[in-house]
């Protein structure tokens, strides 16, 4: 994708900031939040309030601000999107709690900012993972004789079984004869392809995105030994 499509890709600021506009394109904005970020949030509220009750009411809280417009002014410059996010439903507990009167924040320093959250980093990785697979998935359904997802699963499922027998496996599902040699092309195509969407979901969750930030979004998220084991050679 040339560099001067890039500012045409939505992103999670772009959506957020239409989600408060009018009509069909708030609505189609407000659906795309909702789907992308509602289990991620919710996970990540009942980590950091261990209260389920207590966890339920910040997230209410969380969705009405957003449906409400209040969640509207969204700083494009901050750049990663869980950031901005970490601080609104950081802010949210906090003036929950202290609302609420109640003794203590949760476990964690939710006031420092300058610290890592590994609550947070935990889910938003696991979110992303599932969201790439999804893609692929997607991916595999609508390109003719594609197998991407079909193969990098085999590879993921049967970490210690060799070439020859993922392909013997494959041969099995499709029904038709796949040899070894096929096999180990299509699993360096197909981690070459996740590796794309990879970057594509990042992307979608930075702004602005050079190639830089993403590739720190991935170490930062844990994910460097996927991104290096999938952007090599290797036909293991």
């Amino acid at each position: 994708m040339g560099e001067e499509r890039l500012t045409e890709i939505p992103t999670s600021w772009t959506t957020i900031s239409s989600a408060h506009t009018p009509a069909a394109q708030r609505h189609a904005a407000m659906e795309e939040l909702v789907g992308r970020y509602h289990d991620a949030v919710t996970r990540y509220i009942h980590l950091k309030v261990r209260d389920k009750h207590l966890a339920d009411e910040v997230l209410q809280e969380f969705w009405t601000k957003l449906l409400t417009g209040k969640l509207a002014g969204a700083d494009k410059s901050k750049g990663r999107f869980r950031d901005y996010l970490r601080t609104v439903l950081h802010r949210l507990i906090i003036d929950h709690f202290r609302t609420r009167k109640l003794q203590g924040l949760p476990p964690g320093d939710l006031l420092d900012s300058s610290r890592p959250d590994e609550d947070l980093d935990r889910v938003w990785r696991e979110t992303v993972i599932k969201r790439v697979w999804s893609r692929l998935e997607t991916y595999q359904a609508t390109t003719p004789k594609n197998r991407y997802a079909t193969v990098l699963q085999l590879r993921r499922d049967f970490p210690e079984a060799s070439i020859e027998e993922l392909a013997e496996q494959l041969s099995a599902v499709t029904r038709t004869q796949v040899r070894p040699e096929a096999f180990r092309k299509n699993l360096q195509r197909a981690r070459a392809k996740f590796i794309e969407l990879l970057v594509q979901e990042l992307r979608e969750t930075i702004h602005p995105a050079s190639s830089e930030d993403i590739e720190a979004e991935i170490f930062d998220l844990g994910l460097g030994h996927l991104y290096r084991r999938y952007s090599s050679t290797a036909d293991d």
